[in-house]
């Protein structure tokens, strides 16, 4: 099956990394619809059939203008998919689900008998990591938020390691882990550094900026495995790491074009006749204005 692209989101999040990797005409089940927001571009972009599910009925009943059907569950009590024994999906979405769970990884081994033969889950989860935190956990500091990555509501933190652990032992392989992107700006990142007493090296503020410092949320692709063959002793060995992103280059890059070229643009202003005069009419008024104010 052909696999489409979420135009209508900047490729920068999640719900575009996920749709993207969803085939056309998918089954899906959408694990955290909440009010259908990723619904609408997976029935827009994929044409899938969804059903979905949210622990908040004050919002999931807005789903269902985009779903098959909607029901409400609380995703940690063992028999909260019971009512889907017998369906068959070939994609399931956990975007922003497990880090709100008690049990994640019971979660994840009900999900497989839910799965088709060549079905995968698609998660979209926080990173720990991200340099933000580290910053703040450098100047002793861990607060939590209304929402990103220290939301109030989260009761799990995962790292790039961690998180494929986590699927380790719930019996799924990673086909794939992509991230979305938050890189800080080096005043920023200097700005903590010192406050926590530290010198903003060239090494120190590049470790701020590889991957696993900038990924902001983790985006995976994973399957189930036979016990026969799964190896979860050797979890840690096997686990992918993450690649430098080629789109955070292009955007930095574009910005950075876009910054010399308005630069280019301003210079070539300040050189005109029309604003030497305009500055010196502004310098010769500003001395005016002194002279009365003085006396």
């Amino acid at each position: 099956m052909t696999q489409v692209i979420a135009h209508s989101l900047d490729d920068n999040h999640s719900h575009s990394q996920i749709v993207r990797r969803v085939p056309r005409y998918a089954q899906v089940l959408e694990l955290g619809c909440g009010d259908g927001s990723m619904s609408r571009l997976l029935r827009e972009r994929c044409e899938a059939h969804i059903i979905g599910v949210d622990h908040n009925p004050d919002i999931v009943w807005q789903a269902q203008r985009y779903c098959d059907y909607v029901f409400t569950e609380d995703l940690d009590d063992p028999h909260s998919l019971d009512a889907l024994e017998g369906e068959k999906f070939d994609v399931i979405t956990l975007v922003d689900v497990l880090e709100h769970l008690q049990h994640p990884e019971a979660l994840l081994q009900r999900l497989k008998p839910l799965l088709l033969d060549e079905g995968q889950i698609l998660i979209s989860i926080p990173n720990i990591a991200h340099s933000s935190v580290r910053l703040e956990l450098l100047n002793g500091r861990f607060d939590y938020e209304s929402a990103g990555i220290l939301d109030a509501t989260h009761l799990k933190f995962f790292t790039a390691e961690s998180v494929q652990a986590l699927l380790a032992e719930a019996g799924f392989t990673v086909n794939d882990i992509d991230y979305t992107w938050h890189d800080l700006p080096d005043e920023v990142i200097t700005r903590y550094l010192k406050a926590a007493g530290l010198e903003p090296t060239p090494v120190a503020l590049a470790k701020f900026h590889e991957p696993e410092a900038v990924a902001y949320q983790f985006i995976i692709s994973s399957s189930p495995v036979m016990p026969e063959t799964a190896r979860l002793a050797d979890k840690n060995a096997q686990a992918q790491h993450l690649k430098p992103i080629d789109a955070s280059w292009q955007t930095w890059g574009r910005m950075h074009s876009e910054l010399a070229l308005a630069h280019a643009e301003l210079e070539r202003v300040y050189s005109t006749r029309s604003w030497q005069m305009l500055r010196r009419g502004a310098t010769a008024w500003r001395s005016i204005q002194s002279r009365f104010t003085l006396e």
